[in-house]
């Protein structure tokens, strides 16, 4: 990803507010590359993760039902074992095009513009550098040009996690690469949810943007305030920086996409719900480990950047929800959630699992 161009400011995006470069070196510099191992050592976690990727997404499908799913994205999923600069770099480029949908109400009347712009370049960094260093897997929508999603698997962060917390070297890549093909399949079943969320995203960054009145900081300026306050704060203290900036509508907006993001991380705890000593034998342990703790809620990007990260709402109701779900209706009745946009469970519904199940007619 290279540096924006300095000269004109029509049609600029948040995005061109960033030097993207310096915040990957920066991201780079600050980050610890991981545990120091033999060759043979990290050769063999990458073996492992992908040995388990190739058995993830059948396995999944045949927890869910989503069996047309998993064959669409076993075709177009491109599986990544990665370091920590590859997970910043993909994220860089995720958080690129996310911006790039948001105007910069500042950029007419910038002043202060480069001020802004290190300052939210050492907010994107320190961002990239915290998520790379902590999330274990994640997937990316498919960007411009390709065919599917991506799947990556961080070899450093499953090494130091299994050597850490003295994790079964075999089951630890199939519980993270199970949870991993969850997400996978919710994008091949829902191929519209990546807009959806996308366009609800940008409209509360847009709020955020919005040219300040006097004696206020500019848009970049707010937006480097929130991140470095997302950055700082313990997993469920969303900033307020973020939310204290928005009006009903947006909060509103927010508060969908939390309860979006809850069924999706629900959903994959359920899908390892179903997880047996028999396929998985260290499974009542990773549990004991990954199921409630720090370890399993490190966060995506996006859950950084939106201030919902790890909440409450997101692992205990979201998988209380999809685990109420389908304990009535089974996975089948659930999977009606990736049919259409207004399928899925509204803020109030999270909570209660049967008010979605009779709104859906099931």
């Amino acid at each position: 990803m290279s540096r924006q161009p300095d000269g004109g400011t029509a049609g600029r995006s948040a995005a061109d507010g960033v030097d993207w470069d310096g915040a990957l070196r920066l991201a780079r510099v600050a980050t610890p590359a991981g545990p120091q191992v033999p060759g043979a050592a990290r050769r063999g976690v990458v073996a492992l993760l992908r040995r388990s990727a190739d058995d993830a997404i059948p396995w999944a499908a045949r927890i869910t039902g989503l069996s047309r799913a998993a064959r669409e994205a076993a075709d177009t999923t491109r599986v990544l074992v990665v370091d920590r600069v590859g997970v910043q770099r993909a994220n860089a480029a995720f958080l690129g095009a996310l911006m790039g949908r948001v105007p910069d109400p500042d950029a007419q009347h910038g002043l202060l513009a480069p001020v802004s712009r290190r300052l939210v370049t050492g907010a994107v960094a320190g961002l990239l550098g915290l998520v790379s260093a902590r999330v274990l897997g994640q997937v990316l929508p498919a960007g411009d040009g390709e065919p599917g999603p991506r799947m990556l698997l961080v070899a450093p962060n499953v090494l130091e996690l299994e050597r850490r917390r003295d994790l079964d070297r075999l089951d630890l890549p199939a519980w993270v690469t199970l949870h991993e093909a969850a997400h996978v399949l919710q994008l091949a079943a829902a191929p519209w949810l990546t807009g959806h969320l996308a366009a609800q995203v940008s409209e509360v960054a847009t709020a955020l943007m919005r040219a300040p009145g006097a004696g206020e900081p500019g848009g970049l300026t707010r937006l480097a305030r929130a991140l470095r306050a997302d950055a700082s704060a313990r997993p469920g203290e969303p900033s307020a920086l973020l939310t204290d900036r928005l009006g009903a509508a947006e909060r509103e907006r927010l508060a969908a996409v939390a309860a979006t993001m809850a069924l999706l991380e629900g959903h994959a705890e359920a899908v390892l719900d179903a997880v047996e000593p028999s396929h998985m034998p260290s499974v009542h342990r990773l549990r004991a480990v990954l199921g409630h703790s720090q370890e399993s809620a490190a966060g995506t990007l996006l859950e950084r950047v939106l201030g919902v990260e790890a909440k409450q709402m997101q692992y205990a109701d979201g998988a209380a929800f999809v685990r109420g779900v389908v304990g009535r209706v089974g996975h089948a009745g659930l999977n009606v959630v990736w049919r259409a946009p207004g399928n899925l469970p509204r803020p109030e519904e999270i909570a209660r699992p049967q008010a979605w199940i009779e709104r859906m007619g099931l």
